[in-house]
């Protein structure tokens, strides 16, 4: 819990300071870019949260990798959570951040599951679908799954919607069992 609302403070300044030099978007490609490198990079993420290693090395690190594409604000605000020692946080800060910049830009995530790959018409129906539904632009995910059998699973936040045939079968099995079990 704790983490969380270092993180969200955190991310909540950087936000608010991109807004303030109008350079949201801009840093937004950093974090994304930041938190892509810590997760294809194991190491780099345990660099982060050691203590054995000091400050200053860290912030060389981020210096060495990042400075050279990074805005000067983002690499700013890096360098000030590591001389804070909360560079712990810096990965949740990172996520925090995206976060709240596809809540401002009314941003949402989903996950299409199909039987079969599916062609670039079907993906944009189903974004069409469901963007016309949220009222949100969607980031959508697509993955290949043959249990399904047939049909559609979309996952988005808290919710499911399950279109496959595998599903339908499912459900029909259980509602036949709840026939029987009530005679």
């Amino acid at each position: 819990m704790a983490e969380q609302r270092v993180s969200g403070r955190y991310a909540k300044s950087l936000i608010d300071l991109a807004v303030e030099h109008n350079k949201l978007d801009l840093i937004y490609a950093d974090m994304l870019v930041f938190q892509t490198t810590l997760d294809a990079n194991p190491a780099l993420s345990l660099l982060f949260k050691s203590p054995i290693v000091q400050g200053d090395k860290k912030l060389a690190v981020v210096n060495k990798i990042f400075a050279a594409s990074f805005n000067a604000i983002t690499i700013s605000f890096l360098a000030i959570v590591i001389r804070k020692k909360r560079e712990y946080y810096l990965p949740d800060i990172a996520t925090a951040f995206i976060g709240m910049y596809n809540e401002i830009n009314k941003i949402t995530s989903a996950k299409v599951t199909t039987a079969v790959a599916v062609g670039d018409v079907v993906i944009n129906e189903v974004k069409a679908f469901i963007e016309k539904q949220t009222g949100k632009k969607v980031n959508l995910e697509t993955a290949v799954n043959a249990d399904i059998i047939g049909g559609l699973v979309i996952q988005m936040e808290d919710k499911l919607y399950d279109a496959s045939i595998s599903g339908k079968l499912k459900k029909a099995k259980q509602e036949l069992l709840n026939t029987y079990i009530s005679k």
